[in-house]
């Protein structure tokens, strides 16, 4: 079943994203499977992908990253070698985001609810 699941989240988010530079310049040309995925995506660090990033910041609003626009760029706290990053977010994503912290907190609250005396 979680495998399933797990397919099947990946091709939805390389079908979301078929038309990103990125995915396309690594050879994907849409294909949506795992075994393509892992064939033509390396494992990359996030300095790898700031030309990219770089490239958003400045304005470019074509599909760099992700098939959606990019709406917001967040700035992290900077914990990895004491150096803030910037991190790319479109709706979705937080959306997405929004929803796995409301099941988290959801199922937190169920086995350890906050007592209020």
């Amino acid at each position: 079943m979680q495998e399933r699941v797990q397919r099947e989240t990946l091709k939805r988010i390389l079908e979301d994203n078929a038309s990103a530079e990125y995915l396309q310049s690594l050879g994907l040309n849409g294909r949506t499977d795992p075994e393509s995925f892992k064939a033509c995506v390396p494992m990359v660090t996030h300095k790898e992908l700031e030309p990219y990033i770089y490239r958003i910041i400045d304005g470019d609003a074509s599909p760099i990253l992700t098939g959606k626009p990019i709406t917001t760029m967040s700035l992290s706290s900077g914990t990895t070698q004491g150096k803030p990053k910037y991190v790319p977010w479109n709706d979705e994503l937080y959306e997405t985001t929004m929803q796995i912290y409301q099941t988290s907190f959801a199922f937190r609250n169920r086995e350890f609810p906050i007592m209020l005396w």
